[in-house]
């Protein structure tokens, strides 16, 4: 009877620890991807590349953001203000927690790099090591790291015509060969006004850069290099890396200067350069180093991120491939990264794709083009027709892409075999850095706006904002109407007038005043209404509450008021046709 028990009791305790095996296992085997445990499986890589994500950002938290926000520089803040950012630092910026870090480093090859945003860590480590930090209760998940070719378009001869029309020489610069691509945008107006993009900082993320001494680019403001594959501040040829002829390429159609050859749109903007790319193998493109280019560049207070890279199919080394489902702006670790790096105050213009060529009927878009908060950018040939090869849209949750287009077939631009010349090249490639040069000159003539003002501003004047499509987007970009749209030019009134009636009810606010509204005959944006803010106190602290909303036709408004006495101060902002708010007039009663 006792034995009896006892074999009862045994059976019970195999039972629970089969059970609680199988759950750890099961918990230990979810957290890694199923492709990423299939290669682990198959062993058909001694050490494979992989994301580790933990489960929060650690203690101390608020201490921590203040050493964030010190460290940020001053253009980063104030970039960070003008777009609307208001606790200026979050939890996005805290650094990967250190003990984790030190945690799992036993079990790796490499670190590769490490994302505050995505609060991961890229690393090297065979799949034994990765099955043991899966075991580790602070590990959210383990994913794989994606390696990309990018396709780049069989090159053909130049295309368009090679005199220059009668109109290059009524404008300030010589342009020479390069003056087709521009005036496609309407740049060389922009130039003749004294716009250069002086002031604005861009960084690119390109395979990296070869003669930064040739003859159109010596004259660059280069603030800072980075070498993300190396870890090192050389961004040229090295050995085992490839080369970096297509950084050169792009680097010279958004900057060169060198009249009578090649001028781009910003060529007196500030530069950060990024080498985010191993080219020996392929092209090959990975999307760690671009999350920590996205990073750096914001570090570092860059306006704008002109990336000419994408991430899609063609995966090498067995890895499997993004699909056209995965192109929702959300899915890959590029597009999360973009999504952060746009709400800090970044504008990202990135190439659609060049793989258009294949037209099936889901997208061929490549990510981070994807993302709603990037402006996707797709070629045409120098009449402005589009390129066989411009990927199209829509994205898997059916929103419109590319966003614009630009020249990107027989752009001219600097040659990187040597300090002197100039060769024809194509792609999206070069349809990226030429819109992302007019974005500098529309930030340097509106030092205001945001990185969404920008986006916005280049889609609804482009060449078919009225009715866009998912082969050219909102059509080609025109930089001198978009530089002039009224984003900000609807007005509150200069002043406004709130009178507090008070009876035995209580009291009413009543505005007296009468409200007047503008338009723009060219864009039909006028005010559409307007909207009366109050100062609350709250959890939060003071925040304005919107209290009211009137027709811009209407003169006046009452609104019944309680009799506590918070409330002092109330703020008026007009509200034109596309819902966007002009800059508040105050009152206090």
């Amino acid at each position: 009877m006792f034995e009896g028990k006892k074999l009862k009791i045994f059976s019970f305790f195999v039972c629970l620890f089969f059970i609680s095996g199988v759950g750890i296992f099961s918990q230990k085997k979810d957290k890694i991807s199923h492709f990423l445990q299939d290669l682990i499986e198959k062993k058909t890589e001694s050490s494979l590349t992989a994301w580790v994500y933990f489960k929060d950002k650690g203690p101390h938290k608020f201490q921590r953001l203040q050493e964030v926000r010190e460290s940020l520089t001053l253009q980063s803040l104030k970039r960070r203000r003008r777009c609307g950012m208001e606790s200026l630092v979050d939890e996005y910026d805290i650094p990967v927690y250190k003990p984790y870090l030190q945690s799992i480093k036993p079990y790796l090859t490499k670190v590769r790099h490490e994302s505050r945003w995505l609060n991961a860590v890229s690393v090297e480590a065979s799949g034994e090591a990765l099955r043991q930090i899966a075991e580790l209760t602070f590990v959210e998940k383990i994913e794989k790291v994606k390696v990309y070719t990018f396709r780049e378009p069989s090159p053909k001869p130049p295309s368009g015509p090679k005199r220059l029309p009668p109109e290059a020489k009524t404008h300030l610069y010589d342009y020479g060969p390069s003056f087709f691509q521009l005036n496609q945008m309407d740049v060389p107006k922009l130039h003749d006004r004294g716009y250069t993009g002086e002031g604005v900082l861009v960084c690119m993320l390109d395979s990296g850069f070869n003669h930064l001494d040739h003859a159109a680019l010596d004259h660059i403001d280069i603030r800072a290099t980075w070498d993300f594959v190396n870890q090192d501040p050389r961004v040229f040829d090295e050995e085992g890396m490839g080369n970096g002829d297509h950084g050169t390429n792009t680097l010279g159609a958004i900057a060169g200067f060198q009249p009578g050859q090649l001028i781009g749109p910003a060529f007196r903007a500030s530069f950060i350069l990024g080498k985010t790319e191993n080219t020996e193998w392929e092209r090959h493109m990975e999307e760690d180093h671009w999350v920590a280019g996205a990073e750096w560049a914001d570090s570092l207070g860059a306006d704008i991120i002109s990336s000419s890279l994408g991430y899609r199919n063609r995966f090498t080394h067995g890895e499997s491939d993004y699909t056209s489902e995965d192109m929702d702006g959300e899915t890959t670790v590029v597009a999360q990264g973009a999504n952060i790096a746009a709400s800090r105050g970044i504008l990202i213009v990135n190439s659609a794709g060049n793989e258009g060529a294949s037209n099936p009927p889901d997208n061929t878009l490549v990510s981070p083009s994807d993302s709603p908060e990037v402006l996707a950018v797709g070629a045409v040939n120098s009449q402005g027709v589009r390129v066989y090869f411009s990927s199209t849209g829509p994205t898997s949750d059916g929103r419109i892409k590319p966003d614009v287009m630009a020249q990107g077939q027989s752009v001219y631009s600097a040659k990187p075999e040597g300090t002197d010349e100039y060769e024809y090249v194509s792609g999206s490639s070069f349809s990226c850095p030429l819109t992302a040069g007019a974005a500098a000159l529309l930030l340097e003539i509106n030092p205001s706006w945001s990185n969404k003002d920008i986006r916005e501003a280049v889609k609804l004047t482009a060449g078919q904002s009225h009715s866009p499509d998912n082969r050219r987007g909102w059509g080609l970009v025109d930089a001198f109407d978009a530089a002039f749209y009224p984003l900000k030019n609807i007005h509150a009134p200069d002043e406004f007038a709130l009178q507090r009636v008070e009876n035995h009810y209580g009291f009413f606010i009543q505005y007296v005043d009468q409200l007047s509204w503008t338009s723009d005959p060219r864009n039909g944006n006028r005010v559409q209404s307007y909207r009366i803010y109050a100062l609350r106190l709250g959890e939060e602290g003071q925040t304005f509450v919107q209290i009211a909303e009137v027709d811009a036709s209407t003169f006046h408004f009452t609104r019944r008021g309680l009799l506590e006495e918070e409330t002092f101060l109330y703020k008026i902002v007009s509200v034109d046709t596309y819902g966007r708010e002009s800059d508040p007039t105050y009152a206090r009663i």
